[in-house]
């Protein structure tokens, strides 16, 4: 009974630093942190629970929408073998394949299209 007892006051007060462990991009750092200082997750999930996927809408609201990223990372010439086609404008896809298929906040983010195609995409923030 001691031992369980002991684990779980461990866990209960390893909690909160677990909470603040996962890893937030330098580049968004600025946005989601809060005049306290502290990390305001709502700010990409809302009233969700913290580990659901943040809906479109959270990051329409900083970058735009599907539309205007795809307007943002258009090619010069769409027709050039030698340039990688638009990840936000996909031949397959168009503009509605979810942000969060690519981009990640608190992990390493991938490109989607890389199960079946060898993209690079060096100017993408991983």
């Amino acid at each position: 009974m001691h031992k369980k007892l002991t684990a779980m006051m461990l866990m209960l007060a390893l909690m909160p630093a677990a909470a603040s462990a996962f890893g937030i991009k330098d580049y968004h750092k600025e946005v989601m942190t809060g005049d306290n200082g502290k990390v305001e997750c709502a700010a990409c999930h809302g009233d969700a629970k913290r580990k659901t996927i943040p809906d479109a809408a959270a990051c329409e609201a900083c970058h735009g929408t599907p539309a205007d990223v795809a307007e943002m990372t258009k090619r010069a010439d769409p027709h050039d073998i030698n340039v990688e086609p638009n990840p936000h404008d996909s031949l397959h896809y168009g503009t509605d394949l979810p942000c969060t298929y690519c981009h990640m906040e608190h992990k390493e983010s991938k490109v989607y299209c890389n199960q079946c195609h060898e993209f690079q995409y060096p100017d993408m923030k991983r």
